[in-house]
């Protein structure tokens, strides 16, 4: 065969080659936005903007105001964060990004948060903010991290500091309604259906399906979870009321909390405040109202 001819069937065989051979590599995928685990931002007392950033959070540096949050905490699924957040310096804006931690993997990857960040404008600078992150009702694992960074008047954004955020898998259901607090001491929460029948740790268990599935630091028995949660798997139409009782400070002076309250086709509603004082010891009956809330029954058909 002539080498002319030998060299075109060569050049249609590496031809054949790249249209049969292996398929390209597939383009990485983007990773979760905290939009899909963090629903809601706040900050307690303070009016604030929110803005919902697409990049990366940035590095920042020694040059802008050094951030003191927890190193670790716990949260329930669908419940609500309650951050106590302090910094070298007045700040006006805030920067929180998360890293997810995958459930296969529960060592910190180092691989740094997800792109994309919430960014909080204060009306007023300030040096200590107390944010509150209301979280997806579905979370990654059983752990996660949450990174925050302040920004000094001069827009310079300081380092970034990470907690690490153990995940406490609750009920949702219909109604899902969690209380979460600061401190190491005994809060319960309270939740009265349609019928006047009453969840609380008492009674986890009511006849309309109500249940309590999270009770923590009973009688100062103290666990470190600060979290309760009340569910109804399928909840009756009707008015239910919302309290929270102050059980016993367990020998803490001041205890913040959060309720969050779901119900399927509304949004989601919360609320805040602090005890102080010994507490009651409160049983049936007891606490302090947060809210009413009605499950609106099936629409008549005509």
């Amino acid at each position: 065969m002539p080498s002319t001819r030998l060299a075109l069937v060569a050049v249609v065989a590496m031809a054949v080659a790249g249209c049969t051979g292996a398929p390209p590599e597939p383009e990485p995928q983007p990773g979760p936005t905290i939009t899909e685990y963090v629903t809601g931002v706040q900050v307690t007392g303070r009016e604030a903007s929110t803005e919902v950033r697409s990049e990366a959070l940035p590095a920042g540096g020694a040059g802008g105001p050094a951030l003191t949050a927890r190193s670790e905490t716990t949260i329930v699924n669908g419940g609500s964060l309650l951050e106590p957040l302090t910094a070298s310096e007045p700040f006006q804006r805030l920067r929180i990004a998360l890293e997810p931690i995958p459930p296969t993997s529960p060592a910190v990857s180092g691989a740094g948060p997800a792109p994309g960040y919430y960014e909080l404008t204060l009306t007023q600078a300030t040096a200590e903010a107390h944010l509150v992150l209301t979280m997806a009702q579905a979370l990654p694992g059983t752990s996660l991290l949450l990174h925050y960074a302040a920004v000094g008047a001069d827009g310079t954004q300081g380092a970034p500091v990470r907690e690490r955020v153990g995940v406490l898998t609750v009920g949702t259901g219909q109604v899902q309604v969690t209380v979460s607090w600061d401190a190491d001491s005994d809060v319960d929460l309270h939740v009265l259906d349609p019928n006047s029948d009453e969840v609380y740790y008492e009674q986890p268990v009511v006849d309309s399906g109500g249940q309590l599935d999270l009770d923590s630091n009973a009688e100062c028995t103290i666990d470190h979870k600060r979290n309760e949660n009340i569910t109804w798997p399928s909840a009756p139409p009707g008015p239910y009321l919302v309290r929270v009782d102050h059980w016993s400070n367990c020998g803490v002076e001041r205890t913040r909390y959060v309720v969050t309250i779901r119900v399927d086709g509304q949004p989601a509603k919360v609320f805040h405040g602090e005890f102080t004082g010994p507490g009651d010891d409160g049983g049936l009956g007891a606490g302090r109202e947060i809210t009413t809330f009605t499950v609106r029954g099936p629409t008549p058909t005509g």
